[in-house]
């Protein structure tokens, strides 16, 4: 666990941008600077009940944070800052953490959908993602990958994995891949991805070349049938503490509140 001190002379010599991790937005990013946890080595070394304790917001349980994998996604960027001896500074992590290889273009629902028009429980998730060559030039031009999918449960915690793949990408032309996802419980949802890339034809020992983590879209589930006009009194109510806790944005609070148009 790393020191909560603030004595200059121990503070790090850099920062992460922690929100690289799934399930850290900014606001969650800011306690844990807050509390001496700027890196993620410094992830990395606490436990879960400790990461809890520094960020100091209900919904990230010690259960929550050990389901998301916090430790285990800061040693895999850790390692791949520590390759490529790069420490980026913290940005937006939706749209501006440009990654070194490839960016995100896009993480949402396949079919587009405008965030008061909730989903049922009897659909399943249809996400779509797209990915392009990103600032940095790519070690080859072919690479091996690996994505994880996942809808981000915001109201309740816990996450639901919709769409595992892996695959061969051409650098220069990225990522664009649409694929089919269970069903959800009722909820707030936000769609996260995390793509790793490795040499072509790589083995397990394989260090990963480069590395994406990034939110995408909302989406609302609601009990019942098609939800793609579900009355008020059928949608569930979008705790307004979700902003105050930079979890959702004003603007997507104002969409999620808005009344349906038929």
């Amino acid at each position: 666990m790393p020191s909560h001190g603030s004595s200059g002379a121990s503070a790090p010599a850099h920062v992460d941008d922690l929100t690289r991790i799934s399930g850290i937005g900014s606001a969650v990013a800011r306690n844990l600077q807050a509390a001496g946890i700027r890196t993620f080595r410094d992830v990395e070394t606490s436990t879960p009940d400790q990461l809890a304790a520094a960020v100091a917001v209900p919904a990230c349980t010690p259960g929550r944070i050990e389901a998301m994998d916090w430790i285990g996604q800061a040693r895999r960027l850790g390692n791949i800052s520590a390759a490529t001896d790069v420490h980026p500074a913290p940005a937006d992590p939706i749209t501006k953490d440009a990654p070194p290889i490839l960016e995100m273009v896009r993480l949402g629902t396949a079919r587009i959908r405008p965030l008061n028009r909730a989903l049922g429980t009897d659909q399943p998730i249809a996400v779509g993602l797209e990915l392009r060559r990103g600032a940095v030039p790519p070690p080859a031009p072919t690479l091996d990958y690996s994505a994880q999918i996942t809808a981000r449960r915001l109201d309740a915690g816990g996450d639901a994995l919709v769409a595992s793949m892996t695959g061969v990408v051409r650098a220069d032309q990225g990522i664009s891949h649409a694929s089919a996802g269970p069903a959800l419980s009722p909820g707030l949802y936000r769609f996260v991805a995390t793509v790793t890339l490795y040499p072509a034809g790589h083995d397990p020992s394989d260090t990963p070349v480069g590395s994406v983590v990034a939110e995408g879209d909302l989406v609302q589930v609601v009990a019942g049938e098609n939800g793609s006009a579900t009355p008020r009194n059928r949608r569930p109510p979008v705790n307004r503490r979700l902003v105050a806790d930079g979890v959702i944005s004003e603007d997507e609070y104002a969409q999620l509140t808005a009344e349906p148009q038929s």
